[in-house]
């Protein structure tokens, strides 16, 4: 008999349906526009570090424009890095120190302005929070002070912004055989912030390992997320990849790696067809603004999921089985088939298809079904159900000329 799979928290289970959030990599490392890690890579100077405090001025960090943008691309939370491997705070550390966005040319608490965009809109908020650090010397020379300061750190998040979503540590990978005191910091945080999912970025290196059994989600750095067994688990986790639009986290001018909308929507797809949250990320302009390229992908992604993919949120991977690529999720007590590589009508050369319409088969346990329809126009589907074997059949017709869903999403209902 196979154990029983765990039931999710309320919070876990919240997270989940949140199915696509919006990360944000911003600070001091945006200044040279060659990603996050340039003060490590290139190997700059402390003192020549410090001088970009004079000239992060955030004159176009706008959290509400911010916030009402990621809510019109489809975005049900936002993870905003608070402080990066470079030591460098946008909150006010309060006298823990004077490396913030409060005593650099900002003069003010980005964090601050960021909170309450989030509380006005509804928008839940995610802090992200390094636990590796280049700029605090405890962190080679006195390891138990360095973890004091980080739940110092931590415990002003907890206390002065309202309700945190979530809390997205990155960095124990840096320092895989130290005690990095998580019962401690953990423990703080759910003292403060009790409904806080708790996310430790396991990195490239460990994708998806369950690590504390107090964390909520497991990772997939730019990885690709499998379907989750779950069953004898202590508890029910849920699962997150997060993936940048280029190859840097923070801004890199030459960095002309951009992926497609159409790529997004892939990677959006597979995500939640496997369980799994994507947490996708842009690097803004020093300035605050988002890049063009950016602001233009994301706004197609928003598009695709309002005209097609509406069930990412709420749906769940049904225990069925279809052909290649596709899969179906199930919402309430409707199915939605995702379909991979479907043509344009009579268009079929310039399509770039690698198949064509016709016969979709389900396989796999399904109540009986009374239409089969596309999402995206209403359109109703020859179909066909054999109950006692487990089979349905659609007729899926093509994509109609001047159009491309990428992905097409037929809706089944059932009765």
């Amino acid at each position: 008999m196979q154990p029983p799979v765990p039931a999710p928290l309320p919070r876990v289970a919240a997270f989940e349906s949140m199915a696509y959030g919006l990360f944000l990599h911003w600070g001091l490392y945006s200044l040279p526009e060659r990603g996050e890690w340039v003060r490590h890579h290139h190997k700059v100077p402390t003192a020549e570090y410090h001088q970009l405090l004079d000239r992060f001025t955030a004159e176009d960090w706008d959290a509400p424009g911010l916030v009402r943008f990621a809510r019109e691309c489809g975005f049900r939370y936002i993870c905003l890095g608070t402080r990066h491997h470079d030591g460098f705070s946008l909150y006010d550390t309060r006298g823990l120190n004077t490396y913030d966005a409060p005593h650099s040319a900002a003069r003010r608490d980005l964090i601050a302005e960021f909170a309450a965009a989030c509380h006005a809109d509804g928008m839940p908020m995610f802090f992200y929070h390094t636990t590796l650090d280049w700029e605090v010397a405890s962190f080679d020379q006195d390891w138990d002070a360095y973890q004091q300061y980080l739940r110092d750190s931590v415990e002003i998040l907890c206390r002065h912004y309202g309700p945190v979503a979530g809390f997205w540590f990155d960095g124990n990978w840096a320092r895989r055989d130290r005690d990095w005191q998580e019962d401690r910091l953990y423990s703080l945080i759910r003292s403060l912030q009790p409904e806080a999912i708790l996310v430790n970025n396991s990195s490239t290196g460990a994708l998806g390992k369950l690590g504390h059994p107090d964390l909520d989600a497991i990772t997939f750095e730019q990885g690709a997320p499998a379907k989750l067994d779950r069953a004898g688990m202590a508890r029910y986790v849920a699962q997150e990849m997060c993936e940048t639009v280029n190859s840097h986290w923070g801004i890199a001018s030459r960095d002309w790696s951009h992926k497609s909308p159409a790529q997004l929507i892939h990677t959006l797809a597979s995500c939640r067809g496997n369980g799994a949250n994507l947490l996708l990320n842009v690097g803004p302009l020093p300035s605050g603004a988002l890049p063009d390229y950016e602001t233009a992908t994301l706004r197609m992604i928003g598009r695709w999921i309002s005209t097609c993919g509406q069930s990412l949120y709420e749906g769940r991977p049904a225990e069925v089985r279809c052909r290649g690529t596709d899969f179906v999720l199930k919402a309430g007590n409707e199915f939605y088939y995702y379909l991979h590589n479907l043509p344009i009508s009579q268009n079929m050369h310039l399509s770039g298809a690698v198949r064509g319409d016709g016969l979709q088969t389900v396989e796999g346990p399904l109540p009986r079904i009374t239409a089969v329809e596309w999402v995206d126009s209403g359109e109703a589907l020859e179909f066909n159900q054999d109950a006692e074997r487990g089979f349905l059949t659609f007729r899926a017709t093509p994509n109609p000329y001047g159009s491309q869903h990428v992905i097409r999403v037929a809706r089944l209902r059932s009765a």
